[in-house]
């Protein structure tokens, strides 16, 4: 034993003195490790049987654990446990109350000192430990630190931290949320929606005495299980409203040093504006008065917890790290929220599915994740020869384009049709809306991949998701000195889109607790509009009507979110299988006791169907869940895409309440082209159920 402490302490003084040199030379660099040794607790279900050949007492953090870390991961519970948001409460299971979640979490921060240790980095050179959306640290490396732990049997990935940009009202009067049978009434009406909900924010803070986060009239008493703190300074405080604020720059200042104070306060207080206003739309204060009229976010009774993670440079420019932002998603799994919406983005070509593995790990937590789709634009054309760039492109969350609305009282129709990164001070207001904005970001991808295989799998998954309100709007904005109560400003951007959606899957959530993130997606996506105000397709700036590359499944349309008749849920084993299509060799770091089976894309079981070079004949599942509480039967309308043929089967079914059933759909090229081409696949009721799912298909010639 005395040998083994010796070896440790001598690679961690080797190690520290291979960074002092480094760092004096200007070699040190800022990484994420994720670890494969154990599942983060997001995905822990309990049990210290899960840990073969190790004593109970090994396994509780009673006795000195194992160095070489070769115990088998937590494994994943049987198929029916893994469905997100059965069983226990979600806050319930993450808690440290919990005498074995308490255990997984000491394992956690065990593994990662040990791993940290072995290629001399002592633990309080760690600058931020991940344990509930994934197993791992942050850290300052050395090169030879770097390419040491990319091959270490414990460690996954070792990702260099990245830059991150922001990605930048009357619009729940446009969205019908007042509307009788509306998704406000359906919560017990304006004043009770989002009543128990906490939406995370993470973005450049907020200003905590505007008026649209007052507590007038909200209980001291938090959602039950929620664990968030505040960040109290003598500058910043929380109340009954705000219950949670944190401010998160360690990422930051590996990068770049100290925030610049003369422009910034070391505070979850915003000096930007950007994280003011999305708080504001996603949960401000039902009625709030402004110039012109009154302001609401979507889910006004919601609780918001704040967590800044954009700084000010000395050079002015504001900006974040993945490293910060990676550290507040996993204090929002851990703080027990139930939302978290992102308004930001690297917009990295080299970007893969894998980097989002904590937003994988926060999904099957239960937490719906709202993201900006980013502000690139959408050039024309729906082939690959135009480059375009969505910043979030993954499964596992809802991606968020941006229309524009109307402000004189119009409302979205109840159509169900379907038509085949700058913040914008001027932008010309449609005469007819929603119209999808010039800076939303459109598909296909089409990334420097290195094989063509890898770009066909991308665009298997068709993103945006869906569209929202996000030009020319108005919310929540800061004051100029600590204790003014703030103004409002006027914004645009996939930003502003983004926490529209936060806020509509908080009230989802509400309403079915039990629902998961998948299913909220599904019930937005499904329910989703292609016509405008004036009962014609939606359109692009240019008057052309817009495809699903631009507008994923169509514009949100709240009435209709909580009745979608039926909905796509996903597993643990769907999200780990698709990840496996991808690249099987890194799903087996990532998973490496999951029983892994390579998914082609298509066959991930969301609302929408994408298939990239179809060639010949092929066919796509999907399965089913009828949440609307009685039986029903379903008949399937198909507008094929142009060139290709789809048959579906069966062509009708009946289902049980709760009942889940599957469908395949079958593809075959009639007339190849080098573009996609759209359509859809719509399940009916006679209860005025409407299950729509794009169909956005490339036939090519064999």
């Amino acid at each position: 034993m005395t040998a083994i402490v010796f070896l440790v302490l001598l690679a961690v003084a080797v190690g520290q003195c291979d960074a002092l040199l480094q760092a004096r030379q200007g070699f040190l660099k800022h990484y994420n490790v994720r670890l494969r040794s154990a599942l983060p607790l997001a995905a822990y279900r309990g049990g210290f049987s899960i840990f073969p050949g190790w004593t109970d007492d090994e396994q509780a953090g009673n006795a000195s654990v194992p160095a070489a870390l070769t115990a088998a991961p937590t494994t994943l519970a049987a198929e029916a446990r893994t469905m997100v948001g059965r069983g226990i409460p979600r806050r319930a299971r993450l808690s440290m109350e919990n005498p074995q979640i308490r255990a997984h979490a000491d394992l956690l921060e065990y593994q990662q000192t040990t791993v940290a240790a072995s290629v001399g980095l002592s633990a309080d050179r760690i600058a931020y430990r991940f344990k509930y959306s994934q197993n791992g640290f942050s850290a300052s490396l050395t090169p030879l630190q770097a390419r040491r732990l990319r091959r270490h049997a414990a460690v996954a990935a070792v990702q260099e931290s990245r830059e991150v940009q922001r990605l930048t009202t009357d619009s729940p009067t446009f969205l019908g949320m007042g509307s009788s049978g509306s998704l406000w009434s359906s919560n017990g009406g304006q004043s009770k929606a989002g009543d128990g909900m906490v939406i995370a924010v993470v973005d450049t803070g907020i200003w905590p005495e505007h008026p649209s986060f007052s507590d007038s009239g909200f209980s001291s008493t938090k959602p039950a299980g929620w664990t968030g703190k505040c960040d109290t300074t003598t500058d910043f405080k929380c109340n009954n409203k705000v219950i949670g604020a944190r401010a998160m720059y360690a990422g930051f200042t590996e990068n770049n040093g100290a925030p610049d104070l003369s422009a910034d306060w070391l505070s979850p207080r915003d000096s930007q504006g950007h994280g003011t206003w999305c708080a504001g739309a996603s949960a401000g204060n039902k009625d709030v008065s402004m110039a012109g009229g009154k302001a609401s976010g979507m889910a006004p009774a919601a609780r918001l917890a704040i967590y800044k993670v954009f700084w000010t440079k000395a050079s002015g420019r504001n900006t974040a790290s993945t490293t910060d932002v990676m550290a507040a998603i996993d204090q929002a799994v851990a703080d027990g929220a139930d939302v978290i919406s992102l308004s930001l983005g690297t917009m990295d070509p080299t970007a893969t599915y894998f980097d989002d593995v904590p937003l994988l790990y926060a999904n099957l937590a239960g937490v719906f994740v709202a993201f900006a789709a980013g502000n690139s634009g959408s050039p024309k054309g729906t082939n690959f020869d135009t480059y375009r760039q969505i910043a979030n492109f993954a499964p596992f969350y809802l991606t968020v384009g941006a229309s524009s609305i109307l402000r004189d009282g119009a409302v979205l129709p109840k159509a169900d049709n379907l038509s085949s990164s700058a913040i914008l001070s001027t932008y010309p207001m449609a005469s007819a809306a929603p119209e999808i904005a010039s800076f939303s970001s459109a598909g296909p991808l089409c990334r420097p991949w290195t094989d063509a295989s890898s770009a066909q799998a991308t665009n298997s998954i068709l993103k945006p998701d869906v569209v929202g309100p996000g030009v020319k709007l108005y919310a929540a904005a800061p004051g100029k000195t600590v204790g003014e109560t703030g103004t409002y400003s006027q914004k645009s951007g996939t930003s502003m889109a983004t926490p529209h959606l936060a806020g509509i899957g908080a009230l989802i959530l509400q309403k079915y607790p039990t629902w998961s993130p998948a299913q909220v997606m599904s019930a937005i996506m499904t329910t989703a509009v292609t016509s405008n105000t004036d009962d014609s397709n939606i359109k692009d700036v240019d008057g052309n009507t817009a495809t699903p590359w631009e507008m994923g499944q169509g514009h949100v349309y709240p009435p209709k979110v909580l009745d979608p008749g039926l909905t796509y849920d996903a597993r643990a084993a769907y999200y780990m299988n698709f990840l496996a299509g991808q690249s099987l060799k890194q799903a087996k770091l990532e998973f490496p006791n999951a029983r892994l089976v390579r998914m082609p894309p298509r066959n991930l079981n969301r609302a929408s169907i994408s298939v990239s070079r179809l060639k010949g004949t092929l066919t796509v599942s999907r399965l089913v869940t009828n949440v609307a509480g009685s039986e029903s039967t379903y008949k399937v309308k198909i507008k094929a895409p142009k060139g290709v043929s789809v048959t579906v089967s069966p062509k009708k079914f009946t289902i049980a309440a709760g009942q889940r059933l599957k469908y395949v759909v079958t593809l075959t090229v009639k007339t190849p082209s080098k573009d996609f081409q759209f359509g859809s696949l719509t399940w009916k009721d006679g209860d005025g159920h409407s299950v729509r799912s794009v169909l956005a298909i490339q036939p090519v010639a064999t």
